[in-house]
């Protein structure tokens, strides 16, 4: 997370829990940089987002001001929206996508980050409920059953889940419909001519995203009479980020797969759940002396930048996050001002995005 925003993140986060109380003065910009150890511009960047957020106000030879709480405008103004990380271009797209939205209808936008820790999404639902947001949108981090503050009821506020519903938890939600996703993946693959292919993930199969994309790799076999193999998980089970696990991979971790590359029976496709472990299933190949696509196909999900820039370009499938965000925010909308819910699950196309990391099955 760029450090401007981990310095408006804090702020927030005083702000919202009374540590910081309207009208209370902060230190002046040098202090902070000497105390932080940052730049002056960093530090600007981050007064700058918090005074456009409307948590703070500026008095010219006076100082910098703790603001007052939003007040509600014809029944709706603060809106919080809540997400595991701020990293990645999909991360951004779902932010961009809900404010467009948001900020056209006169709500103003409270941004915040659970850095995937189950104990702060708690946290911060009772903060901004308390505060008085008139709604939020959620990306959850895993295990819904565990969230407090949606399965007591004593949340209160309008709430939205983006990117995936959890068990146990009834409330609206938009996603990508990965089950579809999964099986356009599925089917390029065995129209190639591929009846060997791969599920590798993560061992997070109780997440609804992924269980459904393996479930479309299920069917798809099933459909053409083949093999359905178990999936092949890679890495532990610690909550991160895809690009986390990717980041601090080792040989160790994609050594199963690379063992089951060298095996007379290996897969000649690789369905990856995401572009992350797209990019790790082809480090695999180059590690067993394989290529790809002319010995193994490799299909992601998500279509991220870095997918276009990998050797070979990686053939994906693309989720929409501007559309996703801002269809949230227009679910939160309605409910926010007293329509019906609707259908809980709002499932959204994707698109498959055909490049050069597949092929057909080596003769």
């Amino acid at each position: 997370m760029p450090l401007h925003v981990q310095l408006l993140d804090e702020l927030r986060h005083k702000i919202v829990t009374g540590l910081l109380k309207p009208h209370d003065m902060l230190p002046g910009e040098w202090e902070f940089v000497e105390a932080l150890n940052i730049s002056r511009a960093t530090l600007q960047r981050a007064w700058q987002s918090a005074q456009d957020e409307g948590l703070i106000y500026r008095v010219a030879g006076k100082g910098t001001f703790v603001a007052e709480p939003v007040k509600p405008q014809n029944g709706r103004s603060a809106v919080a929206f809540i997400i595991p990380e701020y990293r990645g271009t999909f991360a951004m797209n779902l932010l961009a996508g809900a404010e467009q939205v948001l900020r056209k209808t006169g709500c103003n936008v409270l941004f915040a980050s659970t850095d995937r820790d189950l104990d702060e999404e708690n946290r911060l639902l009772a903060d901004f409920s308390g505060q008085g947001v008139q709604g939020i949108i959620l990306v959850p981090v895993r295990g819904g059953l565990q969230n407090r503050m949606l399965t007591s009821g004593d949340l209160k506020t309008p709430v939205v889940l983006m990117d995936r519903p959890l068990n146990g938890v009834i409330l609206p939600c938009v996603s990508s419909n990965n089950y579809a996703g999964g099986l356009q993946a599925m089917n390029h693959l065995i129209a190639l001519g591929h009846q060997r292919i791969l599920f590798v993930a993560r061992p997070h199969l109780d997440l609804w995203s992924v269980s459904e994309r393996y479930r479309a790799y299920q069917d798809a076999l099933h459909l053409q009479g083949l093999d359905v193999e178990p999936p092949l998980l890679i890495g532990g089970d610690a909550e991160m980020s895809s690009y986390e696990a990717y980041a601090i991979s080792d040989r160790a971790e994609i050594e199963p797969l690379v063992e089951r590359l060298k095996s007379p029976t290996r897969p000649t496709a690789i369905f990856a759940v995401n572009d992350w472990m797209a990019v790790r299933v082809q480090r695999a190949i180059t590690a067993a002396d394989l290529r790809s696509p002319q010995d193994v196909s490799v299909v992601g999900f998500d279509d991220l930048d870095i997918a276009q820039y990998q050797n070979p370009p990686l053939t994906t499938v693309a989720q929409n996050g501007h559309l996703m965000g801002s269809e949230a925010a227009r679910r939160l909308i309605t409910l926010m001002e007293g329509e019906a819910n609707g259908e809980i699950l709002t499932l959204l196309p994707t698109t498959f995005v055909e490049r050069s990391s597949t092929a057909p099955p080596p003769a």
